[in-house]
């Protein structure tokens, strides 16, 4: 067993989201042992707690400054070092994605348990590999998010807040974003009766089938499930035509983006913009190529799985490492899924903590104080979309708990994943405790119009179901209206 020690003593932020390990491990290794290999800089640890399927994923705050530090050095050096990370990012994802479709072609049910273990191994290398580049975006967005709106703000004054949101909107579409559009054409096709529309259905869900993937699990959108959403658009007189101009309006803005941006003095917010824009790209085709990846890691999972007659849900909790275990680990795998906690070193070093012991060191590491945070009313975050709306508050931890989100009720949640989208959009607004300008959140939000709150830190453990709030998104308040009266036993 490793010494942790010293992992202790250090100030983490905690990113919280629905996960497992056999889908965020491979991340884990990539943050110390990728992202140095290829960028010369990385993370010197990385430590996921676990608990149901909810993770914990830390980031000690000292990496992410020396991170930054890094970034800002060699574009201070070399102005076109962000085109370097670019490109690099694209180059290796449009790589792993190929090797992972000729993994796809494979018959997996011929291989042995030998084969079947070697190209996981290899799938979970391949994933680990997708992310060498594109660890810069947390080392970037959780140390400037702050700098950046109070640089606008003392350039523009009180009338900062438009500025913000089209100062870091966007440089291209997301890949949600473009497939919701893809979706409303076909969708005004169907309005407009017109022929073919079928078959880009077909084609659409061929493309796109990977798009509600997690990480906790894969799961395949069927051509019937696309119809069902083009439908339900259709039933709710979903304005179609301004979805599609506006995302047809995207060139317009960037050119009212760059004229707003020559206007700017600042050489520390020219750099912070600039190096923004290439980190949201960088994000976006990170989470766009991860989704795709989920399908064919948690596939070979299952498969392997049915092999020795696991749960998958179990068998998740497995690393890499121990697969030539199976199927004798399997007692303890459901232990690790009630709680536990995995730490990755430099240098191939990993241990792990399950149980009681799993839970004490991440409430060490949290350093949680002994506030009530029922008694908060006033939560605040920062704008990731405006608007003022009032309405009911659901916490959503993982995805089990989307299904309870209706029409007009207020999301609330550690931070959004693709898969939160259809609870998304019912929602009246989102608040999250996590996320910065290119998180999720602030991506959706923004393409929907719906107000959006996010890094209050605390949401999801001062509200609860049934409270009635009122999200100021325009000056990143949430105040507690009414509080549900608990049940009485």
């Amino acid at each position: 067993m490793i010494d942790i020690n010293h992992l202790l003593k250090k100030k983490w932020y905690f990113q919280g989201f629905n996960g497992t390990p056999s889908l965020l491990y491979g991340p884990a290794f990539s943050m110390i042992r990728d992202m140095p290999e290829l960028l010369g800089f990385g993370y010197s640890a990385c430590i996921e707690y676990f608990e149901k399927d909810v993770c914990y994923y830390l980031y000690a705050w000292d990496d992410l400054y020396a991170i930054l530090d890094k970034l800002l050095e060699h574009y201070k050096n070399d102005k076109g070092y962000l085109d370097y990370l670019l490109k690099e990012n694209e180059r290796i994802c449009s790589e792993v994605l190929a090797e992972y479709k000729q993994i796809g072609n494979k018959n997996w049910k011929n291989l042995s348990a030998e084969e079947l273990f070697a190209l996981w191994k290899k799938s979970d290398r391949l994933y680990a590999h997708l992310l060498a580049v594109s660890h810069i975006v947390e080392g970037f967005t959780l140390t400037t998010e702050n700098r950046i709106r109070e640089l606008i703000e003392v350039e523009f004054g009180k009338d900062f807040l438009d500025k913000i949101l089209l100062l870091t909107a966007p440089p291209r579409h997301s890949f949600l974003a473009t497939e919701r559009y893809e979706l409303c054409l076909i969708a005004r096709e169907i309005k407009l009766e017109s022929k073919g529309a079928t078959k880009k259905i077909k084609i659409h869900q061929e493309k796109y089938y990977w798009k509600l993937n997690s990480y906790t699990s894969a799961k395949i959108v069927s051509v019937e499930d696309f119809m069902t959403e083009i439908e339900e658009i259709l039933a709710k007189n979903i304005d179609i035509d301004k979805i599609i101009a506006d995302y047809e309006f995207l060139p317009k803005q960037i050119l009212k983006k760059e004229k707003l941006r020559q206007t700017i003095k600042s050489e520390e917010l020219l750099t912070l913009l600039a190096i923004n824009d290439i980190i949201f790209s960088i994000h976006d085709r990170r989470k766009e190529c991860m989704t795709q990846a989920i399908h064919y890691l948690d596939f070979l999972m299952a498969e392997i799985g049915r092999r020795f007659n696991l749960p998958l849900y179990d068998l998740r909790y497995i690393r890499a490492s121990e697969l030539d275990q199976l199927p004798n680990i399997a007692e303890e795998l459901r232990s690790r899924r009630e709680r536990s906690l995995y730490v990755v070193l430099p240098g191939g070093k990993e241990a792990l903590f399950i149980g009681d012991e799993a839970e004490n060191l991440f409430k060490t590491l949290e350093k949680t104080d002994a506030e009530n945070k029922s008694s908060v009313e006033i939560l605040r975050g920062n704008c990731a979309s405006p608007g003022k709306v009032t309405g009911i508050v659901k916490i959503c931890r993982g995805e089990v708990e989307l299904g309870k989100v209706n029409d007009g009720d207020i999301l609330v949640a550690c931070m959004t994943q693709p898969e939160f989208l259809p609870a998304v959009k019912k929602a009246k607004a989102i608040i999250t405790d996590e996320g910065g300008i290119t998180c999720h959140a602030a991506i959706v939000s923004r393409e929907l119009g719906i107000p959006c709150v996010i890094g209050t830190k605390i949401a999801t453990k001062v509200l609860k179901d049934g409270d009635e709030v009122e999200v100021d998104a325009n000056h990143g308040v949430v105040t507690v209206i009414a509080r549900k009266a608990p049940m009485r036993r």
